[in-house]
């Protein structure tokens, strides 16, 4: 009995590790997935936008993106590499455990048929019934009799069991080694790739380098657009604000008298509804909530961090904060928020609801669009052309504009600001 809750213990552990490791296995597998989706856009975008045989700052770019995707890609390579090196030990592991489980399920088989052939010599089933001296041992040697057959079924089973379980961890086994092959191939031949976009990169910054000169007048220009397009969203911002003080203020009684007659007032009503109608305080609170609601677009922007729709189908070619600039040495570029390049005259989209903030026109940017989240705004920069109005409540997704062309390709600018500090857009988009 010890060996049979020995046997069953140790397939228990066993499929208690492989799912654990099938675990790990969904997590790799579904950032390879998602790897694989951003070389792809990279390439359709790429293919769509790089026509001309110039190069530009958006084309070293979206190469810069292409060649941090390949690396990822090798990473998550090797990374499965080593995963299938653990799932093979455990394999080989969890398959020495069931062979030497077998080896004691056959032995103690073979004792027990042993010793059967031994006692039928002496002794037959129906003999050994009926040398019984009474009834009650009578039955007890014929329950004996049938636990015994019971017990020798169940080693047949559990070694027929067992020698299932072992071929299968074999063809497992010899399945990972092939993977794993495959995989070591495969990191071969994207480190070739790898490689060709590393020369194409140098290729093209070495043809910009020629231009030094006019990129130093591009990167003055667009440090003054991003300079410009700052103080419009934070004077938009502050005009917006100051217009809720005043409100505000305005709504304050100009005496206690006056308030105390505000509040009696309201009380009066308050007791008026109840009176009038079941549950109508209830109703009243939640139409005011949703009427500020959609007069501000606040919806609790806050709580969509990592939940928000992107603005534009696309990726990003310029992350947020400080970086050196990707030609020039020694020059920094700072971006308060994220670009994102796409596809010629794609559809840029507000990511949450709310209410147009500020339209402007800012050279180097062309059109820009604010929306108000509440205490929370998002900036929409370098825009073909604008599909809403000032004050306009747009719902999500709902299409505000079309992405025009910057540094030879089309790339918004997108920003998210809560109150006047710039937050970095990048963890508050979803996956797509």
């Amino acid at each position: 009995m010890k060996k049979y809750f020995l046997l069953i213990f140790t397939i228990c552990i066993t499929l208690v590790t492989f799912a654990q490791k099938q675990k790990s296995r969904a997590t790799l597998e579904a950032e390879k997935k998602r790897n694989l989706q951003k070389i792809a856009q990279v390439k359709k975008i790429l293919s769509e936008t790089q026509k001309e045989k110039e190069s530009t700052i958006g084309q070293i770019k979206a190469i810069n993106q292409q060649i941090e995707n390949q690396q990822n890609k090798i990473e998550l390579a090797k990374e499965d590499i080593e995963l299938i090196k653990v799932e093979m030990a455990e394999i080989e592991k969890a398959q020495a455990d069931l062979f030497k489980q077998l080896k004691s399920l056959q032995t103690e088989y073979s004792e027990t048929i042993y010793r059967e052939s031994k006692n039928s010599n002496k002794l037959t089933k129906m003999g050994f019934l009926f040398s019984s001296s009474s009834v009650s041992e009578l039955f007890m040697r014929y329950k004996y009799l049938e636990q015994y057959t019971e017990n020798r079924k169940h080693q047949l089973l559990q070694i027929k069991k067992i020698g299932e379980m072992l071929k299968q961890r074999q063809r497992t086994l010899l399945e990972k080694k092939i993977t794993q092959q495959n995989l070591i191939n495969i990191v071969k031949i994207e480190a070739k790739s790898l490689e060709a976009l590393k020369e194409k990169q140098n290729l093209i910054v070495k043809d910009l380098n020629n231009k030094e000169s006019d990129l130093k007048t591009e990167l003055e220009k667009s440090n003054a657009a991003l300079s410009s397009l700052n103080s419009v969203i934070s004077k938009a911002i502050e005009k917006e604000q100051n217009a809720r003080k005043v409100l505000t203020t305005k709504k304050v009684p100009e005496s206690r008298k006056e308030k105390q007659a505000e509040i009696e007032e309201r009380e009066k009503k308050i007791l008026s509804e109840r009176e009038n109608k079941k549950n109508s305080k209830a109703e009243v609170i939640a139409e005011k909530t949703e009427n500020k609601a959609s007069r501000v677009g606040n919806h609790n922007f806050g709580a969509q961090k990592a939940k928000l729709s992107w603005p534009v189908d696309g990726f990003v070619s310029d992350k947020f904060g400080v970086k050196n600039h990707p030609v020039l040495k020694g020059l920094k570029v700072d971006n308060n928020g994220i670009d994102i390049q796409a596809s010629p005259n794609a559809a840029v989209r507000a990511v949450f609801e709310g209410v147009v903030l500020d339209i402007s026109q800012i050279p180097g940017l062309n059109n820009v669009v604010a929306i108000q989240h509440g205490d929370y705004y998002t900036v929409y920069a370098n825009l073909q052309n604008v599909n809403v109005s000032i004050n306009q409540q747009v719902n999500l997704q709902q299409q505000i504009g079309t992405v025009a062309y910057k540094d030879g390709s089309p790339e918004i600018n997108f920003q998210i600001w809560h109150n006047f500090s710039k937050l970095n857009p990048e963890p508050w988009l979803g996956s797509k």
